[in-house]
């Protein structure tokens, strides 16, 4: 760790995506960036980080996710970057919804801000971004915001489509449209489908509190 350091950089690389933020010790935003990475993960970094004055020293912080290929000055667990990142900018919140590209889960906070316990989904994607994602290119969408915004216009009785696996929601689709559901029916039958799995995964059936 250098340190003459005064800006630090950090990284989050996901299952879909790359996040940077530089900022400074004192925690003064300098520069975001943020990008789909389709697979292509060390091409993304390189395609954002000329967008940075990376010049004087500095430190490099990433997610315990993060590819090893990176080289960092530290790696930080996810939930506790989450809770950090709560206490921070919110420090009234008791309950942090964390649902990402490939995985997510239900931080639980105490009265005084200490961790209680988490619980999230499996390794399986249903139920994430990348499960949205899948579906719109099978609706041939640009992606899951335009399903979303297509789900939000919907006025008709949405049908039911599974999503705690991708083989069955394609099934469902199909039996959708064959039954004269149309698009927007079908996006928000799907965006319910999957509030629900999250909601149902995270919660144990008890009701939210």
């Amino acid at each position: 760790m250098d340190k003459h350091a005064t800006t630090v950089l950090g990284i989050d690389m996901g299952s879909v995506s790359v996040g940077l933020v530089h900022l400074t010790t004192d925690r003064k935003v300098l520069r975001t960036a943020y990008a789909i990475h389709g697979g292509d993960i060390a091409g993304t970094l390189r395609r954002l980080l000329p967008e940075f004055d990376l010049a004087a020293p500095l430190w490099v912080a990433a997610g315990d996710a993060t590819p090893l290929f990176l080289r960092t000055t530290a790696r930080y667990n996810d939930q506790i970057c989450c809770i950090s990142a709560a206490r921070f900018c919110l420090p009234e919140v008791r309950t942090i919804l964390n649902d990402g590209g490939q995985k997510f889960h239900l931080i639980r906070l105490g009265h005084d801000g200490g961790y209680l316990g988490s619980r999230g989904s499996t390794s399986c994607a249903a139920g994430t971004g990348a499960f949205l994602d899948q579906q719109a290119r099978r609706l041939s969408l640009s992606g899951p915001a335009e399903l979303s915004r297509l789900a939000q216009q919907n006025k008709n009785p949405r049908p039911r489509i599974a999503s705690r696996c991708a083989v069955f929601a394609k099934t469902d689709l199909i039996h959708a449209q064959q039954e004269g559901h149309g698009l927007e029916a079908i996006c928000d039958g799907l965006c319910h489908g999957l509030a629900k799995n999250i909601a149902d995964t995270v919660l144990g059936g008890a009701p939210p509190t």
